[in-house]
């Protein structure tokens, strides 16, 4: 009797221990050395050491954290892997997985996204949001035909003027040589029929040539001009809201497929929150930055008049009808101009 009721016992203790097995394991952290089952290698031109590489790292930690070291993102900052033109040549030769682009990449992937780069269209970062939500399916179309996943966009900040002389009239801005990203396609065609003068070149090349009395000044968002250090060397900003930029974050299919749906449905909600933080900051740092940091820097902000504005917003809307289809399609124009004047309607 007593042997029978030590075995029941037994068992009972077996049972129980069985049973804790998976709060123990729930409990056990991951191993952060342990070597992963996917590592996710992404790049992007942001700098080390910025805002935007803090929250990518964030972003790599927490899809680690979630699929218990599963999963690896490995980020190559500063242009470690090219200019985005190139990133694309590594992702389809798979060398990279992904990308945080700062808008170039995305518009030559997804064509649909250069509408919203267009110049002079918007008249606010909210304008530009809400179109791009509503083109939003078209673009995850796009990337997805041309072998991507679309885990985001975020809009990164409006473009502005940054120069070593005084820019108060459009006569003024013709007269100025000014720097653009040379992968901006739409600038690149748009500028020109403005009749001003861009300067197509690599990021890493505006600020010498400016040094070297090349350049004028330079067409960017704030946040780059502060990263880039053109704010430091431009003595005056006009803040004439040229275009905004739109980024996006891309990966292969070739990389996401595979992932079991669980670490896929955790990349796509860390990519969510990495793209919500982007866009809150860009316009927190838009904000600051026009408002008074650039001021603290040294830098002189010049008003932009009404006739300074409506000429620039004249001839960008004079650009757009004689450029046609070589810049966005007449529908596809249509639609986002019929969007608009339900979202001025509404809003007003």
């Amino acid at each position: 009797m007593i042997a029978r009721g030590a075995i029941r016992a037994a068992h009972e203790r077996r049972r129980t221990m069985l049973a804790l097995v998976p709060l123990f394991l729930l409990a056990i952290p991951y191993n952060a050395d342990a070597t992963p089952t996917h590592v996710l290698r992404f790049a992007t031109a942001a700098p080390d050491g910025t805002e935007w590489a803090r929250m990518s790292r964030s972003f790599a930690r927490e899809i680690e954290e979630e699929t218990k070291g599963e999963v690896q993102v490995k980020w190559y900052f500063g242009g470690i892997a090219g200019n985005e033109e190139e990133m694309i040549a590594r992702m389809r030769r798979g060398q990279l997985d992904g990308v945080a682009s700062g808008g170039m990449l995305c518009q030559r992937l997804a064509p649909t996204m250069r509408a919203v780069h267009i110049v002079g269209l918007f008249q606010s970062r909210e304008e530009a949001l809400y179109v791009l939500g509503r083109l939003k399916p078209r673009v995850d179309k796009e990337l997805a035909s041309a072998g991507f996943t679309n885990l985001g966009e975020a809009g990164f900040g409006t473009d502005v003027i940054y120069s070593r002389m005084p820019i108060r009239t459009l006569d003024d801005l013709r007269k100025a040589r000014m720097w653009i990203w040379d992968l901006d396609d739409v600038y690149k065609k748009e500028l020109p029929v403005l009749g001003l003068h861009a300067v197509p070149l690599p990021l890493e090349a505006a600020l010498p040539a400016f040094e070297a009395g090349k350049l004028d000044g330079f067409i960017g968002i704030p946040s780059a001009a502060l990263v880039f250090q053109w704010s430091s060397r431009a003595r005056y900003f006009s803040d004439l809201r040229v275009g905004y930029l739109m980024g996006c974050l891309v990966i292969t299919n070739t990389a996401f497929d595979p992932l079991p749906l669980e670490m896929q449905k955790a990349v796509h909600a860390a990519s969510g929150r990495l793209m919500r933080h982007m866009e809150d900051m860009g316009e927190a740092q838009d904000r600051a930055l026009l408002t008074s940091l650039f001021a603290k820097q040294g830098m002189h902000r010049i008003e932009v008049g009404k006739s300074f504005r409506s000429d620039f917003l004249d001839a960008a809307r004079a650009a757009r009808l004689k450029l046609g289809a070589a810049l966005a399609s007449p529908a596809l124009l249509d639609e986002i101009n019929g969007w608009l004047a339900d979202y001025r309607s509404d809003h007003q």
